[in-house]
């Protein structure tokens, strides 16, 4: 197996998903794991410094990060974990397209990845391999378009609590955002999610 092969063939033995996009002088390998009730990826909390933390991501995913890194490293690939457990800061890359751009979904009417297995449920993280432009394993990011899984199904839009989701786009992050509650749990944050948990896709089989 080649350099690519090997690092998805180890990738996909820790996460849910994994795949391969080149991006400027690279490629980057994104990764993904289905949160659930036993491993809550959306589990975000606010330290006493008033710092947001995800708190999910660093017990389930970082450990997994890690040891995907140690073996590609093994490999002689120069890789990092890019950003906060995997979670690229501001603007560097635009993770959930370039998801749909190494083939691990389809951008859905929720403005979110939709996998056929997991529906939106996939949390995503990503490698930076710099300077080693690997095989992409999608359909680069002309693959961001309309969703077949989606169909005619609007029960993401109409769940939507201050009403800003449309088809396959948030037309107001902020008052996504804002639409938060706090947790018993101290410091806890619990973030709106009504538009995946309706999701049929990934539940009934579609």
């Amino acid at each position: 197996m080649n350099n690519t092969e090997t690092l998805l063939t180890e990738a996909r033995k820790l996460f849910d998903v994994a795949g391969i996009t080149p991006f400027c002088d690279g490629s980057v390998l994104i990764v993904g794991l289905a949160t659930s009730l036993e491993r809550d990826l959306d589990d975000f909390i606010r330290d006493e410094d008033r710092a947001f933390r995800l708190r999910g991501f660093e017990t389930h995913v970082q450990p997994l990060l890690d040891s995907v890194v140690d073996f590609a490293r093994g490999l002689g690939l120069p890789v990092e974990v890019w950003g906060t457990c995997g979670y690229p800061p501001g603007n560097e890359l635009n993770l959930k397209r370039q998801a749909v751009a190494a083939g691990l979904g389809s951008w859905g009417k929720n403005a979110m990845v939709v996998h056929s297995q997991f529906g939106p449920r996939l949390r995503l993280a990503s490698i930076r391999i710099a300077g080693a432009t690997l095989d992409g394993t999608g359909p680069g990011l002309e693959g961001h378009k309309q969703n077949p899984l989606c169909r005619d199904c609007s029960a993401c839009i109409d769940a939507c609590p201050p009403g800003v989701v449309e088809p396959y786009y948030l037309r107001d992050r902020r008052a996504c955002l804002a639409n938060t509650s706090w947790s018993p749990d101290p410091g806890k944050v619990e973030c709106c999610d009504r538009c995946w948990t309706v999701c049929p896709v990934g539940v009934t089989g579609d």
